[in-house]
């Protein structure tokens, strides 16, 4: 079509240059007879005008061919631009005028690429998640196993591995993605174990459900551990193996604690053959020859004296070695202290005279063993002391963890305690003993006095070197300082409870949870919780926490620091009727708080609505510290605990604040009473001191 249009063109605009020339060369002699002959004048001007004519139509033809072209070539710029950049784009049907249809068809055609592409697009969005959800999903599910897990292809390189992998592989070397396996464990039992399973597929093919697997041991490259595994093939649809599945586990303490079992049997069998011999020989001579002189019967009686001796040191040996063995081989995990005694308490009942007491901490041991054995501990010592009230608790340590029982009266004596750990711990637990669980642990128990007419029982138990933490939960930042100053700012309480030593008083120490930092724009509580302080021991037991509904959304960036969502708390009441509960719980105990104000913020205008009122007086401990340590920026609980040597645990909750708030306070409350801090009304006036100093500062 277009050579067609440009052979018409060509043919036209050829004709009228013609035209024009022959016209001229016409004009030219009649010029030369006009002179001659005027009756021709008319003739001249007529193909004079028809000339003219012929030249303005070919110019004319000329711009619009012109025009057409720069048109057309706009038009095609506008087209690549949809192709190739932004499908979106929109010719301007009036500015191609002399083109119709082509810029309509142009949109139209647009139009269904923009179709085409946003629909590939949500295809490749769609599958896009659906593998986000499936490695998600892959990750979750190699997270929580506890066998190393590496994927490779047939070259050995690693193309995925989880977290138990890298721990028990790093050692040996870099495990990285890419990287060959040969860098990290020994060549040949992996190659031979793939080799049995290529020639079991060529050979008898797999079927469904069929165990495609082979066994495994190998070594660290380094030769520091002994893993043992299993291999399987990855096959594409032909069947054919394009990789392999290595997962495996450490079993180098495995294979010593084999090693050592069988050197304690050896030791228990042949290692007594000699002196038990010896033994018998001198015990059968003696009865052989009942009138021995005296000079020969005490050389055979040295020799079974020596020879007992000897049997008796082999003994303990194999003992004491069997003990070690089946703590390092018995199955531990962290325990939170505050659920194993809530556990002992719980099969105590309830009238057990039992109070939880101390800061929970987390230990390292097998939890229903220890269970078993508090449990059992705990009837004993009831028994033992009459039926008196009994505190049980843990104290911190460093490598070691104390569990306490804590009692008015006297110690219970070494021989009772021995009869106790030879008894059977409890029916359902086979002949299980007090013994084999402290030897389980490498623990002993004990019992001393603490202080005039008061004594414990303890139980060491190992700390758990790597404490769980709260994960998805990020690092909580400092609240932001609040006060309002007509909150913070007390008077002293009558003399009847001001004059009170601060020891002698019953604290309620609290926490609350919330949408956001600012009452005043509309944030809401989430959660209160609140530990009970009574003569200088927290009462682990005697805890308030409840979930609140706020009414309102909780933010995301909220939930990353407290865990509570949305649907945690869809179904808890809102707080005019938790206020309530916690009033009757707090009854006429001074309240405690980090940064108290910022809480009080919030639960003052609930009081209403709830028909309470919090008149307690009130401690703030980071006022307290302020005063205490005033060259001392950091004044978080964090940092406060860090300070003071008090262990962070249980963070992120209202509760686990509370108690590390309870703890901190407690410390602060023997550096009060050595700077002469002694009552409520003086720590009062302490805080309200404080107070009034950043009131001041705040106005400068």
């Amino acid at each position: 079509m277009a050579s067609r249009r440009s052979t018409i063109l060509f043919l036209v605009v050829g004709g009228a240059t013609a035209l024009i020339c022959l016209g001229l060369f016409v004009l030219a002699g009649l010029a030369g007879q006009r002179a001659a002959e005027p009756g021709r004048a008319l003739t001249f001007n007529a193909l004079l005008a028809l000339i003219v004519v012929a030249g303005g139509f070919a110019l004319l033809w000329w711009r619009t061919s012109a025009e057409l072209k720069r048109r057309a070539a706009a038009l095609s710029d506008e087209i690549d631009l949809i192709a190739r950049a932004n499908p979106r784009h929109v010719v301007d049907v009036a500015h191609y005028a002399g083109l119709e249809p082509l810029p309509a068809a142009v949109n139209a055609l647009a139009a269904r690429l923009r179709e085409a592409r946003e629909e590939g697009d949500g295809r490749a969005a769609a599958a896009t998640r659906s593998l986000a959800e499936q490695k998600r999903w892959l990750e979750a599910i190699l997270s929580d196993l506890t066998e190393g897990v590496v994927v490779c292809n047939m070259n050995h390189q690693v193309l995925l591995y989880n977290q138990v992998a890298l721990k028990l592989l790093q050692v040996a070397g870099e495990l990285g993605l890419g990287r060959s396996l040969f860098n990290l464990v020994t060549r040949q039992p992996i190659l031979h174990a793939i080799e049995l399973l290529t020639f079991r597929l060529r050979t008898q093919g797999t079927r469904p459900g069929e165990d495609a697997t082979a066994p495994v041991v190998c070594a660290s490259t380094d030769a520091r551990s002994m893993l043992r595994g299993r291999i399987s093939l990855i096959l594409d649809a032909q069947r054919d193996p394009t990789g392999y599945v290595l997962t495996f586990s450490d079993v180098t303490q495995e294979i010593a604690t084999l090693g050592k079992r069988d050197a304690l049997l050896t030791q228990a069998t042949e290692g007594m053959r000699a002196p038990l011999a010896n033994l018998r020989a001198a015990i059968e001579t003696v009865a052989a020859f009942p009138a021995m002189p005296p000079e020969q019967r005490q050389s055979f009686d040295q020799v079974v004296m020596r020879e007992s001796n000897d049997l008796s040191e082999r003994l303990e040996a194999v003992a004491t070695g069997y003990r070690e063995l089946v703590a390092g081989y018995w199955p531990m995990a962290p325990i939170y202290s505050l659920d194993l005694l809530n556990c002992v308490v719980q099969r105590a009942g309830e009238d057990s005279g039992v109070s939880l007491v101390g800061l929970p901490v987390w230990l390292h041991g097998d939890s229903y063993g220890l269970m078993l054995a508090l449990s059992f501990l705990l009837g004993h010592v009831r028994r033992h002391i009459g039926g008196e009230a009994i505190d049980i608790g843990t104290v911190p340590g460093q490598r070691r963890h104390y569990i306490d029982f804590a009692w008015d009266g006297a110690p219970i004596p070494s021989g009772e305690l021995d009869r106790w750990a030879a008894e059977p711990l409890d029916p359902s637990a086979g002949s299980l003993t007090l013994r084999d669980v402290l030897d389980r642990h490498r623990s002993e128990i004990w019992s001393q006095p603490t202080a005039p007419g008061r004594a414990i029982l303890r139980l060491p138990i190992a700390a758990a070197e790597h404490p769980p933490i709260d994960a998805g939960l990020a690092p909580r930042p400092p609240r932001p300082e609040f006060y309002d100053f007509a909150l913070m700012h007390q008077a002293l309480p009558t003399a009847a409870l001001g004059d009170r030593p601060l020891r002698s008083l019953s604290y309620v120490v609290f926490d609350t949870e919330t949408t956001g930092l600012d009452a005043a724009r509309g944030d809401e509580i989430v959660q209160i919780a609140g530990v009970r302080i009574v003569n200088g021991r927290i009462l682990t037991g005697e805890t308030f926490e409840r979930l609140v509904n706020p009414g309102r959304r909780i933010p995301p960036e909220s939930t990353r620091f407290h865990g509570i969502t949305d649907d945690t708390v869809k179904d808890k009441p809102p707080i005019h009727v938790v206020l309530p509960q916690f009033r009757d719980f707090v009854a006429d105990s001074v309240l405690v708080a980090h940064n108290a104000a910022f809480d009080l913020s919030f639960l003052r205008p609930k009081e209403a609505e709830a028909g309470v009122g919090l008149d307690n007086p009130v401690l703030d401990s980071q006022l307290l510290a302020a005063r205490l340590h005033e060259n001392i920026d950091d004044s978080s609980l964090d940092g406060l605990a860090r300070r003071l040597g008090v262990d962070i645990v249980g963070r992120h909750t209202a509760g686990g604040d509370a108690l590390m708030t309870a703890a901190v306070f407690l410390r602060l409350m023997e550096l009060l009473e050595a700077q002469g801090v002694v009552t409520l009304n003086e720590a009062i006036k302490v805080s309200n001191v404080e107070v009034e100093l950043r009131r001041r500062k705040l106005a400068v």
